[in-house]
């Protein structure tokens, strides 16, 4: 199977990394020439010290994109989407030039709705949900550090007819070192992952403190608890189920994060947009739409909209 990974940040730098290594044909796509000139160098290092890849390598991409639609050129059987949610908007025109009815196209991102996203324009049959359980930094000199693997990572289709090509995708995740499982509940685990994910980067990336930092904090403990709660809810209006336990075990992995920075954190540093939109907005959003109160995902998604605001116009203030 020839495949495509588009973006080759944390995400899909170690997706892109742990295929080669295995000897897969991978073509690695990525809009920053810096970032290509990085990899067409020096190949895509991947460290890891904690082992959960079995050891760091490097990993030389035979071919480099810097362009998606030069993918009709070079067609591919599976196309991982692994860039930020907030950007997909903005790469969709793109990607329908390069879309083959036969491609498999996989979000490999987080945030809620990303893969429906895609289906409005690609159609569902073609389009697949990833969900990654594994995360690190990408470093200055272009190096990509796995900071941890909660095993395993899960895939699923939209559509009944293309389950045994989700199993086949999973299968080769898994033989090329990050395990993954086809799951005919992809729904859910999107959902929990979102859930974490809402009652943790935004509160750090308004904060500037790390996930151990904010949850010893008993205010803003409470406040990641609030969010936690509204998202069971609003994920359970929308015929999502749960163990009964699953609050408590939300809030048990939350005090075991860390002193990590979560991604939306690194971004508001580097004074980038942020996912927030398919996090907490997407919460809110459906929350409103299904008439379940959610003022702690509103508040927060409101505030994090208005840091990426100044932001901007810092910016623009710089030239």
């Amino acid at each position: 199977m020839k495949i495509g990974v588009v973006g080759t940040g944390v995400v899909g730098g170690i997706l892109a990394g742990c295929l080669l290594r295995k000897g897969e044909e991978v073509i690695v796509v990525d809009a920053s020439s810096q970032r290509l000139s990085q990899l067409n160098r020096s190949g895509l290092e991947i460290r890891d010290p904690k082992g959960f890849l079995n050891g760091g390598f490097t990993a030389k991409a035979r071919k480099t994109l810097s362009v998606l639609t030069d993918l009709r050129g070079a067609p591919v059987d599976a196309l991982f989407v692994c860039v930020k949610a907030c950007v997909l908007e903005e790469i969709l025109p793109r990607l329908e030039q390069v879309h083959r009815p036969e491609m498999a196209v996989i979000s490999f991102q987080n945030g809620l709705d990303t893969e429906e996203f895609l289906a409005e324009r690609l159609g569902r049959e073609s389009v697949f949900r990833g969900v990654v359980n594994y995360a690190g930094r990408l470093l200055e000199d272009g190096a990509v550090e796995v900071g941890f693997f909660n095993k395993p990572n899960y895939i699923g289709a939209l559509v009944e007819g293309k389950v045994s090509l989700a199993r086949r995708l999973a299968e080769i995740l898994t033989g090329a070192g990050l395990e993954t499982e086809y799951s005919d509940s992809i729904r859910r685990h999107v959902w929990e992952k979102v859930i974490l994910n809402s009652a943790m980067s935004p509160i750090s990336a308004l904060t500037g403190l790390t996930m151990r930092e904010l949850m010893d904090s008993p205010r803003l403990c409470r406040i990641a608890e609030g969010i936690v709660r509204e998202g069971i809810e609003v994920a359970e209006a929308c015929g999502i189920s749960f163990p009964e336990d699953f609050f408590e075990h939300c809030m048990g992995y939350l005090h075991k994060g860390g002193r990590h920075k979560p991604s939306m954190l690194v971004d508001v540093e580097a004074g980038r947009r942020t996912e927030i939109d398919f996090l907490n907005g997407k919460i809110y959003e459906h929350g409103r739409r299904l008439s379940v109160p959610t003022p702690f995902n509103q508040a927060i998604a409101a505030l994090v909209k208005g840091l990426e605001a100044s932001l901007a116009g810092r910016r623009g203030q710089n030239g």
